[in-house]
């Protein structure tokens, strides 16, 4: 699990960025596509650090923020 205080250096798996964003694995695996979420390969399986689930999460809320704003 994915915890604010941990070491940047650890590297997660696309089940725990899913399981802590709370969306699917499809999700994730098309934000990487897309580009809008960095990581890297450690044999066949995708890894993420700390800094850059961190980073991903603000560009969903910027997206977000200007989504809002188009509303108004």
């Amino acid at each position: 699990m994915i915890k604010e205080n941990n070491n940047e250096l650890q590297a997660y798996s696309v089940g725990d960025v899913a399981e802590f964003l709370q969306v699917s694995p499809r999700t994730i695996y098309k934000h990487l596509s897309d580009g809008v979420l960095k990581g890297f390969k450690a044999g066949n399986k995708w890894r993420f650090t700390y800094a850059a689930v961190n980073d991903y999460i603000i560009k969903l809320e910027k997206k977000a923020n200007n989504d809002v704003k188009r509303e108004d």
